[in-house]
Parts: C-alpha cells; structure tokens; sequence
C-alpha cells in the first residue's frame, strides 16, 4: 500500500475517533436514509469494516444478526437507528399482499409493520419491493411507492400512515410484469416520485413524468414530464446535486435520456440521449459530473451497438443550463448495476460481473472486464472503508481494494439457494445485505461511522439575494379533483431564475381560467354547480412570468356515459383518451379501444375518486375478432375485475392480475358481433365477524332482460380500499367497444 494511502487511512481513523466515538457508543446515528446513501452515491465516510464474513454465523463471523423472513429486491434505509424495507406479505395465501417492515438495526428485531393489498397491477409476488423507501430526518416519516402505486406517507416510529394516494387511480401511472417501480427522494418540504404516467387532458400520453408533493400532506405542488412516447417504464432513481449553484435533480427516465430538473419547480433543464431505451441503472453524480451506463440499443447511427457508459459534465443555469459529453464507451452492456467514484476513477460493474475501470474525466479505460466474482450482475457497488462490496445475483459476494492498477480481491464467498438483486448498504458502521430470502447484518468493535447528510452532499447553492426578479409563478395544488359548485383556494409560489423560493408579491398575480365550467376571483376557483365529467386549467400571472395547475371536475354518483354528444372520452377520465376513440359502431357512437397503441392495447382508465365504495358499474361491451382471436374486455370496481376474457372463453372476476390471490374463472362462451351486458357489484360484508368484500358479475346479451340471478360471485377475505370505478380491455389482438356506462350507488 502507497504512503498516501496509509496517511489516508490513518487520517481517517483519527477523525473518526475524535468526533464519532465507537459505533456502539456513538450518540449520533449515521443514517442510511436514502437507498444510495445519504451521499446519493453509494459511499459512507466509516472506517474498520470487515473484508470477510460467514453468512453461517459463528465465532469469528462478523455476523451480529440475520432475518431468514426478510429478503426480495428491496434495497433498505437505516434512518434514527431504525430498518425500513418492503416486502411480500401473506406470500402464497389468498392474502397476498404487501408491506412495509421497520426493524431495530442493532438487533434485526421486527418494531412494526404496515400491511397493504395490491391491486390491478401487473407486477409479481417475486418483484415486489423493486423500489426502495426514503427517509426523512427532519419529520421522522418514511415514504414507499408499492408494486400497484400506492404511494404512501408512514410515521417512521409508529408506522401509521399519515397520508395515502394511489397514483394508478389518480394519475394513471403503470406498474408492469417488470416490477418496474420508481424510487421517492425527499427535497427540502417536497417528496418527488416518477414513473411512467398516462393521464388526462394534454397528459393524456405516455410520459415518465414527476410529481413533487408536500411532504406532510399529498397535495401536489407540482407536475413535470420528460418527452412523450417512452419505450419503457424504468427504475432509475433520482439524486440530487446543486451546479454552478443552482440545485437539479438528475434521473435517468423511460424514453432512455437522462435527465436534469429544478427541485423546486419541476422546470427541465436538460437531457442527454443516452439509450433507445428506457434507463434502469441510477446515473451516478458527483460534483457536476453524471455517470450513466445501459444495456439497450444506442441512440441513432449508433443503434448497432448494444450498451453504453458515458461521462458527462453539467453546466450554466436557469434557460442557460446545459450537457456536454466527456467520454462514451460503447459495447459496454451495463443495465442494472450503479457504479462508485473513487480517487476519480469510475468502478463499473456490466451486466456479466466484469469489473471496468475508467479515468472519469477522460474515459481512459484502466481495467476491462476483469472478472472476479460471477457472470450475473443487478446490484449497486458499496464503497466505504477504501472497500468495494460487491455482491451478485447468483448469490455471490466479494470485497475489493482499489489500487493503482485496478483493484485487489481481498475475500470473496457464495451463498447456496439465494441471489442479491438488492444492494449493499451501512448505517452505524454497520454493513446490511438483502439477498432474495435473507437479510444479513455484519459489522465489528472496530467499525467507526461519521454521520452525513443530504443537505451537505447536495452542496451549496448560490445566496438567493443575488437575484430577487420573479422568473417563475407557481401554483399550489398544480393537480386538484373537485365536485360541481366547489371552490378551491390556489397559493402562489414564486422563484427566481435558477428555481429558489422568493417572497410572494402581495399584488400584481393575475388569474385565468382555461376551459368552460369554473370561474376565477382573486385566487378562488369555483367551479359551476351544472357542469361534470370535464377539466380546466388555471394559470396565474405575475409580469412574464406564469404557472399554471389543472383540475377535474366529476360530481357525485350516479353517472350514466352514451358518448353520443362527444368527440373523445370524457375529459376527467384518467388513462382513456390516448387509447380509446369515439366510433360509429352499429349505428351509435360507442368508445372504442384500439389496437394501434404502442404498449397501450393492455390497459385501465379510471373515472373518479378514489374514496368512494358500496357501487356498482354497468356498460354495453362488444369484441371484434381479428386474426381470429378476441380481446379482453372488463369493468372495474373498488380494485376488482370482472372481465370477459375472449381466448380462454371465460368470465373471471379478479384483484392482482398477475398473483390471481382472489379470482374466480366460470366458463362462458362468447363471440365476436354481438352486444352483452356487464354488471359489477361490490359490497362490504361481515364473516366470522370479520370484514370481507362480496364481489358479484353478471353478463348476459343485451338484447334480452337482465337475469335474476347473478353470473359469477366470489368473497375477498382481505378486501381492497375504495377505489374508482374504470375500465379494463385488451385490444392487443382485436378491437373493443363500450357503449351505455352507468356507475351507480348500491341499494
């Protein structure tokens, strides 16, 4: 070992043991509150961690606990001395679902756990928990996206949540058979989550779009995109950074670019085409350097090639902002795995566990594919204690040294009947790692951790006093849902160029109301008491600055939809409009699913609330037959299906598509041509003295009289939350259409 990595050694203990004290002594945690750290890119200032360890346990191990009962993809936090993951609950039962779990990192014993279903979501059990919770030291609470998009609020102590909301529902965010779910990341008083969003309104295509919301309360502040038409959903994670003093958020998205955005505003700044693809590794930024890398095929002339790594360098600020590319590296197929900076040399670990190392400023290749562990790679590099863990998807791990020519394997293992798609974390001197079926805790006496946190990762942003001119209005809540005859009292939020708050001018915003059924007095909306089903825009005003927010407008039950006097689906209609069209079908308009939608032809629409329950949806339904085969045509109701499924014949009614934990199939022949009837019905019930939802279809030709007796039923003994009613179809393969929807409250 060089001189100057002694001294960098000896340095480092010495801090560490006049300000931290031993880990079990440390009266200030050293939290891990955001899944790459609380540095936002994979590194901890701790000295004296092992480089070797016995997953058996032992004598000697440096294993301190480990949980048999807790593993999956999920990548945990360490936040105020507490453990949060998610995982599957009730696996294998007709109560599969999910939860989220908080543990004592000291002793991996359970403190609570918080249980939730899953609902119309194409995700499987074994890919729930792709995301990873975030923390938030300021409030204590702790935010999850789950499998189906419910994005929730968690007391970090208790685990009570203090709010909900479903995305699917509301905004029609995909969850996919990938278990493609994004990652939150918590700025200042916002918690911004992403994901590929189809919504309504000038939203209404595919997009992997931003929300920032308040921290405490849900409301959205708000809504940002990144380019229409994405080729995939993704699980690229955001981390934030402040540039020529101005702070950005950075995230790879869907349409395979990476990209850069204000914080505060949602306002993009720049992107870099990276991939024909979506990007799933998490660009790593340090400084005002971005490092990504992917597996897809590359952009344009180069689209020959599968796989890239670039360095890039990010500049200016507000319109000014911009990207220049350092270096690029093709070939390198490196989709999964996020790499680590260390003495400016980038450690990169491709899809094949082959290690790379590159100058990070010039690109210089050090080391190329260097094998040292396996051939299967998904989880993020550690570095901490000048050691690189390692750890692979066939169950192996390694720990590594850098040196002056690469790096030195000082221990490597394999754990039998187990993989890691989850990282490796430490919190507390403390190294956790999550396999497919065990989570491991390892550490020792000498393992010393200084606390750091994201406000001093983000660094310091230039003094807002050196410019006070309003260059942006904003106003708060930028997504609202209302009734016919309520109002809404709008605040105003003002930013300079470069995306800091400024204070709010007592005069001069100026108000609009865009579309027909609101008006607009100071900052009150208040919408007219005779119109439903629609949407408007606001936008607010102050000299050449705006912003502007949208609101939907859907009145109480019941609702009855002909589609004869519209050109499109209904307006407050999440998912719909994009995918369905108005036709002429048998001489009456009816709203027809096409078949010409890129990844679109499976899918949902949702047309209200998500707070109401004890309902029932109807609708008209009719498939065409195309290469001989029919669609899949469905109704939706507090999160259950019924759906008429063309190639298997059947009525099925449903929950999570992909598990079947609560479904029931019934044969029923059906063919193309003809007009049926479709009623579901929901209830809540009692059984046993316990609650569970009396789910009912009933599906018979339309021209003849509703039968009596009902098609199909079935019980849920772990009964979903209300919901909105919606549609569901499968127009990959042949066209459907909907005609006569009528969504009423139960008797």
């Amino acid at each position: 070992m060089t001189s100057l990595k002694l001294w960098q050694r000896f340095a480092a203990l010495l801090f560490a043991a006049m300000f931290v004290g031993t880990c079990a002594e440390s009266t200030q945690a050293a939290d891990w509150p955001y899944w790459r750290g609380p540095n936002m890119d994979g590194t901890a200032a701790v000295t004296g961690l092992p480089d070797d360890w016995d997953p058996d346990g032992g004598e000697g191990s440096n294993l301190l606990w480990k949980r048999d009962d807790i593993g999956g993809p999920c990548t945990p936090i360490v936040m105020d001395g507490r453990l949060y993951t998610i995982q599957l609950n009730h696996p294998g039962t007709d109560k599969q679902g999910e939860k989220i779990v908080c543990l004592d990192a000291k002793t991996g014993k359970t403190l609570w756990e918080t249980e939730y279903n899953v609902w119309l979501s194409d995700v499987p059990a074994e890919r729930v928990g792709w995301s990873s919770v975030v923390g938030d030291p300021e409030t204590g609470y702790i935010y999850a996206l789950g499998s189906c998009d419910i994005f929730q609020c968690l007391d970090g102590k208790t685990g009570e949540v203090i709010w909900r909301l479903p995305l699917h529902e509301q905004f029609g965010m995909l969850s996919t058979y990938g278990g493609r779910t994004n990652f939150p990341i918590v700025h200042e008083d916002l918690v911004i989550i992403s994901g590929i969003i189809i919504n309504w309104g000038d939203a209404a295509k595919p997009n992997h779009r931003l929300l920032g919301l308040n921290k405490k309360t849900g409301e959205v502040v708000w809504f940002s995109g990144t380019r229409d038409l994405p080729y995939d959903t993704t699980y690229s994670a955001p981390s934030l950074v402040t540039i020529d003093g101005q702070r950005q958020l950075i995230m790879g998205a869907g349409d395979g670019a990476v990209w850069g955005f204000q914080p505060r505003t949602g306002k993009a700044l720049w992107s870099y085409q990276l991939s024909r693809r979506g990007l799933f590794a998490t660009p790593l930024v340090v400084g005002d350097r971005v490092f990504s890398s992917h597996s897809e095929e590359n952009p344009g002339k180069l689209s020959n090639t599968m796989g890239a790594a670039v360095g890039l360098r990010v500049s200016g600020t507000g319109d000014e902002t911009s990207v220049t590319q350092l270096w690029r590296q093709l070939g390198l197929v490196s989709g999964y795995s996020e790499p680590v900076l260390v003495d400016n040399r980038l450690y990169l670990v491709d899809d094949r566990c082959k290690m790379w190392v590159f100058d990070a400023e010039s690109g210089k290749v050090i080391v190329e594919q260097k094998a040292f562990v396996d051939n299967r790679q998904r989880s993020a590099l550690l570095y901490a204690d000048n050691k690189i863990y390692v750890t692979s998807e066939n169950g192996r791990w390694a720990v590594l040294e850098p040196t002056e020519d690469g790096f030195e394997v000082l221990n490597k293992g394999r754990l039998r009947s187990t993989k890691f798609s989850a990282s490796p974390i430490v919190a507390d001197g403390r190294l956790y790692f999550p396999s497919s079926n065990t989570l491991y805790c390892v550490s020792n006496e000498k393992a010393l951790q200084t606390d750091q946190t994201f406000e001093s990762a983000m660094g310091p942003e230039t003094p807002v006093d050196q410019d006070t001119e309003i260059a942006q209005v904003q106003i708060v809540p930028a997504e609202a849902l209302l009734k016919p005859g309520q109002t809404l009292q709008y605040k105003v939020n003002v930013f300079n160029a470069i995306g800091q708050l400024l204070p709010t001018p007592a005069e001069g915003i100026t108000f609009e109301v865009i579309g027909d059924g609101a008006t607009v007095e100071g900052s009150t909306l208040t919408v007219a008491s005779d119109v439903a089903h629609t949407g408007i825009s606001v936008v607010a005003k102050y000299g050449d600055a705006k912003g502007s927010g949208r609101a939907r407008i859907v009145p109480p039950l019941p609702w009855k939809f002909t589609f004869d006097d519209l050109k499109d689906p209904p307006l407050s209609w999440v998912g719909a409009r994009y995918r369905h069209v108005i036709r002429d079908i048998d001489g009456s308009p009816a709203l027809t699913k096409v078949t010409t939608i890129p990844k679109g032809a499976r899918s949902r629409a949702w047309m209200g609330p998500s707070d109401i329950a004890n309902y029932t949806i109807a609708a008209d339904v009719r498939g065409a037959r195309k290469l001989n085969k029919l669609p899949d045509i469905g109704l939706t109701n507090r999160g259950y299906v019924l759906g008429l499924r063309g190639e298997s014949q059947q009525v099925q009614v449903r929950t999570w598509a992909a598990q079947l934990r609560m479904a029931k199939s019934i044969d029923f022949p059906w063919k193309e041509g003809t007009w049926f009837r479709m009623k579901l019905r929901v209830d809540m019930e009692e059984q046993d003295g316990k609650p569970v939802a009396h789910v009912r279809g009933k599906v018979w030709p339309r021209d003849q009289n509703e039968p009596k007796d009902w098609t199909i039923e079935a019980i849920d003994t772990a009964p979903n939350e209300p919901a909105s009613p919606g549609l569901f179809g499968n127009a990959k393969d042949a066209e459907l259409y909907l005609d006569n929807v009528e969504v009423t409250a139960n008797d």
